[in-house]
């Protein structure tokens, strides 16, 4: 029996991923869903006259949607990057998450501005924490929210971040539904929050 050596075989298996037809495979299964969900009707990316918005998946799979998506782009402008294998995007894409868009947008640019008016001075981060307590306490954090659930007690525990990193912790029920100003409606994923007199307690 006539058969190819190893090296034939892999050579005529290895195929450039950009001959494949970028084409959905889940479609909405309603009307509704199909006004938010928007892909390019025409799968030769050459004949692309515009690039429609498409939700992005979250969590690991979405690193490759987003590495695809831009390499749908680079092919489609030309871009010296469209030679790129799918396995390079998502190396790029994995290495470029460092560079946070919530740190560009115009909550933590506000806050920020805020607290440099009112004459505060921003400095160090949630990586910083040890060198900035006094008396067990921070006088001021500035973070994102990057999750928030509440707990069977009332209060709400949430993850902080900032430029170094993430931080844990708990928002007392008072605060988010007691006397005064109510905030717990205000305290979502996405929010700011200028924290004083914040205690930190280590494990």
């Amino acid at each position: 029996m006539n058969s190819p050596s190893n090296d034939e075989w892999e050579q005529l298996l290895d195929i450039d991923d950009s001959d494949l037809q970028l084409t959905p495979v889940l479609r909405p299964c309603n009307r509704h869903v199909r006004d938010i969900i928007t892909t390019t009707q025409n799968a030769d990316v050459d004949n692309l006259e515009e690039n429609k918005p498409v939700r992005i998946i979250p969590g690991p799979a979405g690193i490759f949607q987003a590495s695809k998506l831009r390499k749908q782009l680079d092919i489609h402008e030309g871009g010296v990057e469209s030679v790129l294998s799918t396995q390079e995007y998502i190396k790029k894409i994995v290495k470029d998450v460092g560079e946070d868009e919530d740190f560009n947008r115009g909550p933590w640019l506000r806050s920020i501005e805020y607290v440099k008016k009112n004459g505060g001075i921003v400095s160090g981060c949630l990586g910083d924490i040890k060198q900035h307590l006094n008396k067990g306490k921070l006088e001021q954090v500035i973070a994102i929210v990057k999750s928030c659930t509440p707990n069977v007690l009332g209060d709400l525990t949430v993850i902080l971040k900032d430029l170094s990193g993430t931080i844990g912790g708990s928002i007392h029920h008072k605060i988010i539904d007691e006397g005064g100003p109510s905030y717990g409606k205000d305290i979502t994923v996405g929010a700011v929050l200028i924290l004083a007199n914040v205690s930190v307690f280590f494990a």
